[in-house]
């Protein structure tokens, strides 16, 4: 058997051309599964509705906004569309281009080692504050805080995305509509 040579790395005007779901990470290209599940869905729109109403109910000063599914252009050779990103500052007209203070990924079977090795990789390595996973089978939060260039698990549920802005999750709510 031969061994393979070159693998093809491609950018972002690339990716801008691609039809379907696509993620582009160092490069290489990560199709994204078709639709996610009913199950999947309830999770991040429970989260969406969380985190909305801490920011409502907790105006933050520099105001901070909450995206699904949104595109994040790292850099060239990087687009990922995160389940859920929270950024503050301005707000995004197109698409994500700076760090989100947060992001978070909800498992499935299909996404799993890219949400827990890649995803986390690349999002520490571009300060993304706080990154949690959420799976919903197993009714589990993984959370990580950028600490030092570097994540460190995190416990609890209230999150200081900025001087004058948190949130807190209530996680059993979440569970309670799966």
């Amino acid at each position: 058997m031969q061994k393979v040579t070159h693998i093809p790395r491609y950018t972002y005007s690339d990716y801008q051309k691609w039809k379907d779901n696509w993620e582009l990470i160092d490069g290489y290209p990560h199709s994204m599964s078709p639709s996610p599940s009913g199950i999947h869905q309830t999770t991040c729109v429970e989260l969406i509705f969380q985190i909305k109403s801490g920011l409502v109910f907790k105006p933050c000063q520099n105001r901070c906004f909450v995206y699904t599914e949104l595109d994040w252009i790292i850099d060239d050779q990087n687009v990922v569309r995160p389940d859920i990103a929270v950024v503050c500052g301005e707000r995004v007209t197109d698409f994500i281009r700076v760090a989100p203070v947060m992001i978070v990924e909800i498992l499935s079977e299909s996404s799993a080692y890219r949400d827990n090795i890649i995803k986390k990789e690349l999002y520490e390595n571009h300060g993304v504050n706080f990154y949690l996973i959420i799976n919903p089978k197993t009714k589990k939060v993984t959370a990580f805080q950028l600490e030092n260039n570097s994540y460190k698990s995190f416990e609890g549920y209230t999150f200081t995305l900025s001087d004058t802005c948190s949130i807190t999750f209530d996680f059993s709510a979440v569970w309670k509509m799966l």
